[in-house]
């Protein structure tokens, strides 16, 4: 799609300061700007379904922001090692005492969609599945939840977003065909900032740098 790949260094350095955002500063007092248009796809939101997000700025970020909102958020996130880690990752991913981002059990995860949940997840990392998607002009296997929702729960809405600089950005896609209309609208994102993106350290790009 033509997107200049950026400087090793430039990618570091953003990563570097949205890494150091994460863990020293209080989300709380960090704001936002959120657009008139954006406004009426965040009520929606409210209800539940499926949020596609990206390695793109500072996702981490993002996840308190969406919860401070109001959002029905939870994100799926790895268990990390050591423990004690894993603790405290899970308290500064955390709003009000709750962790929004944690290890999902699928086999409660149309349940959770039942109550009205918002299902998060980074969709530009591989998946290990059938579902195969072109991204960057990769072929690429993409995560395979958000299809097996899909599947079950055919009426689920879908929304893909991220803080571009400090500016929220929302859309909702069309079910069909939606990891397609996810790659374009992160593809156009790259094409902008390309050294915001740190999908470039991923295995399938990585030789690229």
């Amino acid at each position: 799609m033509g997107a200049k790949q950026p400087l090793y260094t430039a990618v570091l350095k953003n990563m570097f300061s949205d890494v150091s955002e994460f863990i020293f500063c209080n989300p709380a007092k960090q704001k936002i700007d959120v657009p008139t248009n954006s406004i009426p796809i965040l009520d929606a939101m409210k209800h539940g379904g499926i949020f596609l997000t990206a390695h793109y700025g500072n996702h981490e970020l993002l996840g308190y922001k969406l919860a401070e909102l109001g959002l029905p958020l939870i994100a799926a996130a790895q268990e990390q090692k050591p423990a004690i880690f894993d603790k405290w990752l899970q308290k500064k991913r955390s709003f009000k005492g709750k962790c929004y981002a944690k290890k999902i059990d699928p086999q409660r995860l149309l349940a959770f969609i039942d109550d009205g949940g918002l299902f998060a997840t980074l969709a530009d990392q591989r998946g290990r599945s059938d579902c195969i998607g072109e991204f960057l002009g990769v072929e690429v296997h993409c995560n395979p939840l958000p299809a097996f929702i899909l599947e079950h729960r055919p009426n689920t809405p879908i929304f893909c977003g991220c803080l571009r600089e400090d500016t929220l950005l929302v859309e909702k896609i069309p079910a069909d065909n939606f990891y397609a209309y996810y790659h374009s609208w992160l593809e156009y994102l790259i094409l902008k900032k390309p050294e915001k993106w740190y999908g470039w350290f991923h295995n399938r790009f990585q030789s690229s740098l």
